[in-house]
């Protein structure tokens, strides 16, 4: 009979525990050799109780790091099978990069290299044990986003991992000249660190599996990476090229475009952003680019007209073909870079029927000639910036408003309310409207809000500054300051060729423009629907003798009120001491009227005062009548 070994749990424990008391004496018997052969002089107390602390460490740590991975082995993390897991790491580096980055806000000090960026994820995996380290080196995706920032040997490690898959990098200059201003990050400070990479070799040697690329220096810098474009990577799908200036009377900033085969050799692109660069050409390839759904293209401004000689700008005719090889586009900024205007009528319209965003800024015959020519969506975002040398031309920009008028309504109807004009089936919501000086020039704003919607108590208490969405229509003009019945005119005319009927509420700042009292009521008569208003300064003093004098009773009961349905009111900068109180007594004056009047269906409850002078005194007098709400009050208008 074969004589079996007794394998019973208890035996089992008995000879694991027998194995590691042998290890402790072991290593126990090497350390009093050791103690043995160190002379007394060279060894006091301290140091030999951190001799034996050090060992008795090392006889813990060992055993434990044995049954940890054990255990491990045994737990069912460990048993998914590889390509599972690595997908499993892959969602959890996608969608959870908020989540870790509250996380590790308490630790980051411990991970700030890895803080915020695309490694994040690194400590909360790969650190975990040995089988989930090993699976993460396996999974080339994972190390994609080629982090440069933390060091020469770190990159080329990623490099590595990531194989032959598409990568994500971002490329700086990491000796840059001394004329160059270097752009302001949002996030924490650049620290300095280890040796980067040349950006001129990586993009030489990984540019045929590059997807996003992004590069950031001055023109003399560059241009040889640039240069590099020349060559097809097949890969690519973003490019965001920003180009620093230099300094104002150091270097000259030079123009920089890309290759002239750069669409055409690149049918995957995605995103296209360039900040102070140029497209040398227009021409893409045959087949449309497709996938292209953000285009933005800033040229620089402040060059040497020299500098611009190697470079011919497009014509109309050319960036239209471009545009109708686009069919995915849904953000268009161009900026500068628009064709000289041409007298001959084109009959080409491209319509981008996905288009969300569209940004124009040059001068305002190019931009009305680009969108006379193109076709958009109606729920389109359109943003418009241009200047004038002096005011003589200063009325152009409005001709553009003709043009809009399908994204100034929410219905889309073409219909305008002008002068006096009650039967516009437009419906705006929100429209904002200023004329200020800067620096000797007149500034104008123009913002439509298609939909409006009303504040809520939480924003009522603080201070409200009207829709916070982004505007459906926003034109920006500035031109040289001319006379203030110009600047008048223009406000007018502008209100003219933009629906009123449904409009929900109104904000007007009108310094550089004499804005009279019946400029608000002949204006603003067919708007009943307004619920909230917002004056500045001397169009705000205007716009209380206009409620008073329009409220529907009194004096002038026959006419319409202005503002029937109006619940709140904001006032900037007006002041109510000056005058013999002037002010005060019309917004008291108004008050009165409109409580009393019949044809005023809403009660004027709230009234809010910015950075206007003002007495306790008078606030306290109207405190029955709405609620005063006071922010910086001005005490003291004549210090």
């Amino acid at each position: 009979m074969r004589f079996m070994r007794d394998r019973s749990p208890q035996n089992v424990h008995i000879s694991s525990a027998r194995y590691w008391l042998d290890a402790v004496q072991t290593r126990l018997e090497l350390v009093d050799n050791l103690l043995q052969w160190v002379p007394p002089s060279n060894l006091d107390d301290a140091a030999t109780l951190r001799l034996v602390d050090r060992e008795m460490f090392a006889i813990v740590a060992g055993p434990l790091g044995v049954i940890a991975k054990r255990r491990n082995k045994l737990t069912r993390t460990c048993r998914i099978p590889p390509e599972v897991l690595g997908q499993i790491f892959l969602h959890y580096q996608r969608t959870s990069l908020g989540l870790c980055i509250r996380v590790l806000h308490k630790e980051m000090s411990k991970y700030s290299a890895l803080y915020s960026t695309a490694l994040w994820w690194v400590p909360a995996v790969a650190h975990v044990c040995h089988h989930w380290r090993t699976v993460a080196f396996q999974v080339p995706q994972l190390w994609s986003n080629i982090a440069l920032h933390l060091g020469r040997d770190c990159a080329l490690r990623m490099l590595k991992l990531s194989r032959e898959t598409p990568i994500i990098i971002a490329l700086s200059d990491p000796h840059p000249c001394e004329a160059s201003i270097k752009p302001i990050s949002w996030g924490r400070l650049p620290k300095p660190g280890p040796p980067n990479l040349d950006p001129h070799e990586v993009l030489a040697e990984h540019l045929f599996h590059i997807r996003e690329l992004e590069l950031g220096a001055c023109s003399c810098t560059a241009r040889r990476w640039v240069g590099l474009l020349e060559t097809a990577a097949p890969h690519l799908e973003t490019l965001w090229l920003c180009i620093n200036p230099h300094r104002s009377g150091s270097l000259p900033n030079v123009a920089l475009a890309l290759p002239q085969n750069f669409l055409a050799t690149h049918p995957r692109l995605r995103r296209v952003v360039l900040e102070n660069a140029l497209l040398s050409s227009w021409a893409p390839s045959p087949s449309p680019l497709s996938h292209l759904v953000v285009l933005t293209v800033t040229a620089p401004v402040l060059i040497y007209p020299a500098s611009l000689m190697a470079f011919t700008m497009p014509t109309h005719e050319q960036i239209l073909r471009c545009l109708l090889l686009m069919p995915a586009l849904e953000e268009l900024s161009l900026a500068h870079c628009l064709p000289p205007f041409t007298t001959t009528f084109s009959l080409r319209t491209v319509y981008l029927r996905r288009l969300r965003a569209l940004t124009l800024q040059d001068r305002v015959d190019r931009c009305h000639q680009m969108l006379h020519s193109l076709k958009i969506p109606v729920t389109a975002i359109v943003k418009m910036v241009s200047s004038y040398a002096s005011a003589l031309t200063s009325l152009d920009f409005l001709r553009v408003l003709p043009l809009l008028s399908a994204h100034l309504s929410r219905n889309g109807a073409a219909i305008t309310t002008g002068k006096g004009s009650r039967s516009s089936k437009g419906d705006s919501g929100a429209l904002s409207l200023s004329s200020t000086y800067e620096g000797g020039r007149t500034l104008f704003f123009l913002s439509v809000w298609r939909t409006f919607t009303p504040p809520t108590a939480a924003e009522a208490r603080a201070q409200y500054f009207g829709p916070k969405t982004t505007p459906d229509v926003r034109l920006v003009c500035k031109w040289g300051s001319g006379n203030p019945d110009m600047e008048r005119r223009a406000l007018l005319q502008t209100c003219a060729g933009v629906p009123l009927a449904d409009l929900r509420t109104l904000c007007i700042r009108a310094e550089a423009a004499l804005w009279s009292t019946h400029d608000w009521y002949d204006t603003f008569v067919a708007c009943p629907r307004i619920t909230n208003v917002s004056a500045y300064g001397a169009s705000g003093e205007q716009l209380l003798f206009a409620l008073e004098l329009y409220a529907g009773s009194g004096p002038s009961s026959y006419l319409a009120p202005l503002f029937p349905e109006l619940a709140s009111l904001t006032l900037v900068g007006v002041d109510f001491v000056h005058a013999s109180e002037a002010a005060w007594k019309m917004l008291s004056g108004a008050l009165f009227w409109r409580e009393t009047s019949p044809s005023c269906v809403t009660i004027l409850d709230r009234i809010e005062l910015r950075r206007c002078a003002v007495k306790e005194d008078m606030i306290n007098s109207l405190n029955r009548s709405a609620a005063i709400v006071v922010w910086d009050m001005i005490t003291d208008p004549k210090n």
